[in-house]
């Protein structure tokens, strides 16, 4: 069940990084207010997710 858990949350992880790199790569613009994110920050939400994602399937391995 920890196995399970651990997979599920490395594949969250996975999903939610390649979101930001395809954010990242394109013209999408984020804007929370009047205040437009830099791309700068959806690839630090790139890196940090990913290699998350690869520390927990690497638990997963055992």
């Amino acid at each position: 069940m920890e196995k399970l858990a651990l997979l599920i949350s490395g594949i969250i992880f996975l999903i939610v990084s390649i979101l930001h790199l395809l954010r990242a790569l394109s013209n999408i613009e984020v804007k929370i207010g009047s205040y437009i994110l830099p791309k700068w920050l959806s690839f630090l939400g790139f890196i940090f997710p990913f290699l998350l994602s690869l520390w927990l399937f690497k638990l997963v391995r055992g």
